[in-house]
């Protein structure tokens, strides 16, 4: 009974545990009513058939003894009045005693009680008998009569009464006899029935306190145990398997809903740990194989998992087109750069080429000037050589205007590769934003993204100091240009004049000592221009090699990228 009482639910079995305790409870109660009433009725019937009869026998007894004094005061008497009295007196008092053995009859149930009472009556009718044979001789008031009838009654009567005095002797010692007896029957009685009463109710508390550790044992131990494995699982254990409870109670299902949620949160928190594993190894081309678990606020985790996911990847992919911008950026500005290292290679070479025949106009005139005096004899040499003057001077014209020009290229080849280092700062600064935002993910980016960063300053830094070297070298080249546009019209005046040089020597000689002065003057600006032409290849090879650096950083930054697997 207890092991089907356990496998009901809780509230079944505290009802029936309830019931079951009240149920022991009547029974003791009923038994100790039944056991009172058993002891009440005995009671009763000693009080009724051996206690209240012995006082109407001690009333007969008293009444027979009154029958007796009457009939002794009849014989004796001598007055007519007073023995009529007295016979009244007697018949009453008969009367009485009749009555009382009528009520001692009805009282009388045991059969030694019933042969008393019959010896007792008839050892009544023989003293009535007697009593009424001695009274009619003895009312008389003959005196004679009245000793016949004293004698009698000492004689005869006398033994008579003793006789039924000692069956009413008997009678009433039966009947405390069977009080007694009765009484010791019912201290015997009440003994066990205390004792009945006291192991009932001691086997009622006791089945009642076994009953009640049982199931509150059933309770409160599968209680702790679910207690104990919740405590771990808030621990952070959700692989350790729940108690098992075979009991179809509010219990068992308690532990089989937590047992069935637990399940789903490990499938959820292994599926989560199998996403983030591929992730931090690179893979980010991931799906849930069990996205159907992510029901109510778990839908929420894999959201935020999947927000997460494709934002390092939208991250990752713009880093790798920012790389591959920066590196084709760096391509061009590495190919521009070297050519305009070349440029102005070239432009050095053709300054080197003018400088020299500077150099030599320069030695000519000083030699016009020395031989002023013998100018009218070689005006013809002199005016060839101001003609040839005049050729080449248009040659360092033509070579000016070409190293203008090509300053004009380089300045908007340095206004690109600014362009260019401002794009590159732009993505460097983009890619460092999210790095950040990737956390400990682009950690290794937000270096690269600095060092473009860097860079690309660098590149900016060099273009604006190259692009100011080209103005200066374009201002220098321009007013060089203007030195050998005046030089190439006063050697045409020369030649114009070389008709009159024999009358005009003296302004001559003073016209070439001017001209010697302007070419030095020209031989030191072509000597600038020949500085910042030289300065300005040196940048340029210095932003070929930032940019070829730059190139490298990209590669290695797509590289890097390249190792993660996006999604598409």
């Amino acid at each position: 009974m207890l092991k089907n009482l356990q496998k009901l639910r809780i509230e079944k079995r505290l009802r029936k545990s309830s019931r079951i305790t009240l149920l022991l409870s009547g029974v003791a109660s009923v038994i100790a009513v039944i056991c009172m009433i058993i002891i009440i009725v005995r009671y009763d019937y000693t009080l009724t058939y051996y206690a209240f009869p012995q006082g109407d026998i001690a009333l007969a007894m008293n009444e027979y003894a009154e029958v007796r004094s009457a009939t002794r005061a009849i014989i004796g008497y001598e007055n007519e009045s007073e023995i009529k009295i007295v016979m009244t007196q007697h018949d009453e008092a008969k009367a009485e005693v009749e009555q009382l053995m009528a009520e001692i009859e009805k009282s009388i149930v045991t059969s030694e009680g019933k042969a008393l009472f019959e010896e007792m009556n008839s050892a009544l009718e023989a003293y009535y008998v007697k009593d009424a044979e001695i009274i009619e001789i003895g009312k008389s008031t003959d005196s004679a009569q009245s000793a016949k009838a004293q004698e009698m009654a000492i004689n005869e009567l006398t033994p008579l009464y003793n006789a039924v005095d000692e069956v009413f002797t008997e009678l009433m010692e039966l009947n405390v006899q069977k009080g007694d007896t009765t009484q010791e029957q019912l201290l015997i009685m009440a003994v066990i029935f205390t004792v009945l009463i006291v192991i009932l109710m001691i086997n009622a508390f006791l089945i009642s306190t076994k009953l009640s550790i049982i199931t509150a044992k059933g309770i409160i131990e599968p209680m702790h145990q679910l207690i104990d494995r919740l405590n771990g699982f808030a621990q952070g254990d959700i692989s350790s398997p729940f108690p098992e409870n075979d009991n179809d109670d509010e219990i068992g299902d308690m532990i089989k809903a937590v047992s069935s949620t637990t399940v789903k949160i490990q499938t959820i928190v292994n599926d989560m740990d199998d996403l983030l594993a591929k992730m931090a190894e690179g893979n980010f081309d991931i799906h849930s194989s069990c996205e159907e678990e992510y029901v109510g606020e778990f839908n929420g985790l894999l959201k935020a998992t999947e927000k997460m996911n494709y934002e390092i990847s939208a991250t990752l992919n713009d880093m790798q087109n920012a790389a591959d911008m920066v590196s084709a950026g760096s391509t061009n500005l590495a190919e521009a750069s070297q050519a305009l290292a070349e440029g102005a290679t070239d432009q050095a070479a053709s300054i080197e080429e003018l400088q020299a025949m500077v150099s030599e106009i320069s030695s000519s005139l000083e030699i016009t000037t020395d031989k002023a005096s013998s100018a009218y004899e070689r005006a013809t040499q002199c005016a060839q050589e101001v003609e040839k003057s005049h050729s080449e001077m248009e040659i360092m014209v033509d070579a000016m205007n070409k190293i203008s020009e090509t300053s004009l290229n380089i300045s908007n080849i340095i206004v690109d590769i600014e362009d260019i280092a401002s794009q590159t700062n732009l993505l460097s600064l983009n890619a460092a934003i999210e790095a950040a935002r990737a956390g400990e993910a682009g950690s290794g980016f937000a270096v690269v993204a600095e060092q473009i960063r860097i860079l690309a300053d660098q590149s900016a830094k060099s273009a604006v100091s190259t692009k100011q070297l080209i103005e200066e070298s374009i201002n220098k080249v321009e007013i060089g240009s203007q030195s050998a546009v005046k030089t190439s019209e006063t050697l045409m005046n020369v030649v114009e004049l070389m008709k009159t040089i024999a009358e005009n020597s003296k302004d001559i000689s003073e016209t070439v000592r001017r001209e010697s002065e302007s070419v030095k003057d020209a031989d030191e600006g072509i000597s600038q221009i020949s500085e910042v032409v030289q300065s300005n290849s040196a940048t340029a090879q210095e932003t070929s090699a930032t940019s070829e650096e730059l190139s490298a950083q990209a590669i290695s930054m797509d590289e890097i990228v390249g190792k993660f697997v996006l999604k598409q």
